[in-house]
């Protein structure tokens, strides 16, 4: 006779379902009270995204003149180095063209 596994996989839905929507929440605040009455207020939640104002000009972040952006001259503004693999198509530099788009369209 075979065991039936239905309550199994419904409590196993339930889980991820719960854990799904826990990853869904943005910020969420819980107050609870500990047993020896120190009272507790945990905040979670996405941190506010750092601001590091408008992009220099391509210019400056070239500082070889060779016409394009390294990966090593992108590094002196940490938003175009956390996009380069996307802005460069996965080659190891990106051109002016390429950087005016992203700074148009991406940068904000």
């Amino acid at each position: 006779m075979k065991k039936s596994n239905r309550p199994l996989t419904l409590a196993v839905c339930a889980a991820l379902l719960a854990v799904a929507a826990g990853s869904q929440a943005q910020d969420h605040t819980t107050q609870f009270t500990t047993a020896d009455g120190t009272r507790v207020i945990l905040n979670s939640g996405q941190a506010a995204a750092a601001h590091y104002g408008p992009a220099p000009a391509f210019e400056q972040l070239d500082v070889n003149h060779d016409g394009f952006i390294s990966r090593d001259e992108a590094q002196a503004y940490i938003p175009l180095f956390n996009d380069f693999d996307f802005i460069a198509h996965h080659t190891d530099r990106i051109s002016k063209r390429q950087f005016e788009n992203w700074n148009r369209t991406q940068n904000r």
